[in-house]
């Protein structure tokens, strides 16, 4: 009776959080084991994936997260970055929103100092434009701004191209 009694009181052990990881959530053992080495990392996890698909949540954790504090020198517990950010980042990147590569320079900025993505992205302008009809408007509005580069492509300059695929 005592040893159910204190098993019940003991929180989940990492060994535990992985075979859970791998059986309910079908994530690679490697991402299972890395994000339950680490509490707050698993208690993050376990928080966005209430929201956001577990294998696109433990790669975004797993990888994204750990490259920047890697990176910047910091450990998992001297960041504030709440599930939110999380969920915020990654539905923004589900929905196509903003590109993996805008995802992960914002990453980059949350692991200093935690803001509202949805207001940084807006703010900055940084939103993906998926629209034809949209990108139709830029390419015709790049294209009337830069009359000499785009005679130098019609003259068969092949790097004018590049110039005005980048100004898109």
């Amino acid at each position: 009776p005592i040893i159910k009694s204190v098993e019940k009181d003991i929180p989940e052990l990492a060994h535990q959080k992985v075979e859970k990881y791998i059986e309910i959530y079908k994530l690679p053992k490697e991402d299972a084991e890395t994000i339950a080495s680490d509490l707050k990392l698993a208690e993050l996890f376990e928080k966005v994936v209430l929201k956001i698909d577990p294998i696109l949540a433990a790669k975004w954790l797993r990888r994204e997260i750990l490259r920047v504090l890697n990176y910047n020198k910091k450990d998992f517990s001297d960041i504030e970055i709440t599930e939110k950010h999380i969920t915020d980042l990654l539905t923004l990147v589900i929905e196509k929103k903003i590109t993996e590569q805008t995802a992960q320079r914002i990453m980059e900025k949350l692991i200093d100092s935690p803001f509202d993505i949805k207001v940084y992205v807006e703010k900055n302008k940084l939103a993906s434009v998926s629209s034809k009809d949209d990108l139709e408007i830029i390419c015709k509005k790049i294209i009337k701004e830069n009359p000499k580069v785009l005679q130098d492509y019609k003259n068969g300059e092949e790097k004018a191209f590049h110039y005005l695929v980048w100004q898109v």
